[in-house]
């Protein structure tokens, strides 16, 4: 049960989508609420970090002071601007873990009951805003951090002109781009790959830093299961988008705005399936397989006698 077929992930995704159909009206209430509320959060932050920069002399002054440092400490140009968008960043990508982890808490309540409200998520919101918070910077300084890292020690070895190989490409250096992209879209899988129990694990009452072992240890321990699992959610949403593009080669050249209707009714479809399902969906299952992979056996065996009809604990089919 704990480790992965092709049959035992296509279980997982029909299983977690028809979970997530079934809550479809909870979810929708759920998610406009806690992107109305990841707004107002925001809104908070930048009034809190935006707003003494600008208004006052001294805040101007300070941030004035702290560029030019950062200035001193890299040479280049490019590094400082990635370098201040990179720590400025943390404190506004807060608030979208905080809410995406609080999905957790309501995939939790479906996996164990079959069902949930939307005011579940404002619960799991509040009971767990400051772990689900520091989960999120540490999944965003897990992800983006070795990335920075990696640049820095390039500029400091080679000088500004890597970052040409990096991001601009010019001259000699277009050639080395693809393999550059592609060594970036494998850490990305690999690095959230690992990190997809981090919420789960937050939610099952673990601390950050706990949740972070568990998370790395379940994604080495279950391989096949954690990322064979994280990877039909990265194809199905690649599959869902690539329509766009497939529809739209044809009329590029010749007739751009008559591709315009079919492609926006099919794009304001999927963004609503996307949001309202396959993100829900997402969590359901991620939070299913955590579930399932720290289960004892025992509890595994007892779940399935008891109920053999319909997905319960365990979510069989």
């Amino acid at each position: 049960m704990k480790n992965a077929s092709f049959q035992t992930i296509l279980d997982d995704l029909k299983i977690s989508i028809r979970f997530a159909l079934r809550n479809v009206i909870s979810y929708v209430l759920a998610i406009i609420g806690v992107a109305i509320v990841t707004v107002i959060l925001i809104a908070i932050v930048a009034a809190f970090v935006l707003v003494p920069l600008v208004i006052t002399p001294e805040g101007l002054q300070a941030f004035t002071i702290w560029a030019e440092s950062l200035e001193g400490w890299f040479a280049a140009g490019g590094v400082t601007i990635a370098t201040g968008i990179f720590l400025i960043a943390l404190p506004f990508v807060a608030p979208f873990f905080v809410a995406s982890g609080a999905l957790f808490g309501m995939a939790r309540e479906i996996v164990e009951s079959e069902g949930t409200s939307a005011e579940g998520v404002f619960t799991w919101y509040r009971k767990k805003f400051f772990s689900l918070a520091g989960g999120g910077t540490v999944l965003f300084l897990f992800i983006l951090g070795p990335v920075m890292l990696v640049i820095l020690g390039a500029v400091a070895l080679f000088g500004e002109q890597i970052l040409n190989v990096a991001f601009i490409g010019v001259g000699s250096t277009n050639t080395l781009n693809p393999l550059i992209g592609a060594l970036g879209v494998i850490w990305f899988v690999i690095s959230t790959g690992l990190m997809t129990m981090l919420f789960p694990a937050i939610i099952d009452g673990h601390s950050v830093a706990e949740a972070t072992r568990k998370s790395i240890k379940l994604g080495i321990q279950y391989f096949d299961r954690v990322f064979g699992a994280w990877l039909s959610y990265i194809l199905l949403i690649l599959a869902l988008v690539s329509p766009l593009f497939i529809m739209a080669i044809p009329f590029m050249w010749e007739s751009p705005m008559l591709a315009m209707v079919p492609l926006g009714i099919y794009g304001v479809i999927m963004v609503l399936f996307l949001a309202f399902v396959v993100l829900p969906a997402l969590s359901i299952g991620l939070t299913r397989v955590y579930m399932i992979l720290t289960a004892d056996d025992e509890d595994i065996i007892l779940e399935e006698s008891d109920d053999e009809s319909g997905p319960s604990f365990i979510g069989g089919l």
